[in-house]
């Protein structure tokens, strides 16, 4: 019966196939891309909006509108009772004109027309973020290859390249930058164990070299 071949083989693995040691590997010049396994979110590098912080600036909005709202609203409140006879001002408030109750009113129901789409986009935005999980094999960058080799670990990228298109209507392009969130089981450092590397691209190694 044929042996089943793996789809990857750990760094220790291949190592140990082509008798070198994991840091020769890495530093060989056939060197093959290495990945490591992620469970969390992953965001093309481009994706401003989606990516941590990227809702900062509606967030400020929202919150400058519900600010300005709340004045607006108390404003209107007393100069109306106070146009009533019903509610005198304080010293520190002037009374309005007719054209300025309309213009403070105009800005009042833009904003409470603004807020509740502000709020759907933030909402939409967290639930797009939560469709953006992977749960398979990312490529290292170089940069984090290197460090391992030099050290034998690294701090845990946030950042590597897409292998192949992720599933779904959210797809990110093979080979593009992405950045990395909310991994699970959260992990402080990449280090020779965690990286593997395709079972083709050791075959085609190989196959080259012969």
């Amino acid at each position: 019966m044929p042996t089943i071949e793996p789809l990857t083989l750990t760094l220790a693995e291949l190592a140990e196939r082509w008798n070198m040691s994991p840091q020769q590997v890495l530093e060989s010049p056939r060197a093959l891309p290495m990945y490591f396994y992620f469970d969390g979110l992953v965001f093309d590098f481009n994706d401003k909006w989606h990516r941590a912080n990227g809702d900062a600036g509606v967030v400020q909005t929202l919150e400058q509108h519900k600010t300005r709202l709340s004045t607006l609203e108390i404003d209107l409140q007393r100069q109306t009772m106070h146009k009533r006879g019903l509610l005198k001002l304080t010293q520190w408030e002037e009374a309005l004109s007719d054209e300025e109750l309309q213009s403070q009113q105009a800005e009042a129901d833009r904003l409470t027309e603004e807020i509740p789409q502000l709020d759907e986009q933030l909402k939409q935005r967290r639930d797009e973020r939560q469709r953006r999980v992977r749960n398979g094999l990312l490529r290292a960058a170089p940069r984090t290859v290197a460090d391992i080799a030099k050290r034998g670990e690294t701090r845990f990228p946030q950042f590597a390249y897409m292998p192949h298109p992720s599933e779904g209507e959210q797809a990110i392009a093979a080979g593009a930058v992405v950045a990395l969130e909310d991994g699970f089981p959260l992990k402080e450092f990449l280090g020779v164990a965690d990286l593997v590397a395709s079972m083709a691209d050791v075959r085609r190694a190989e196959d080259s070299a012969a």
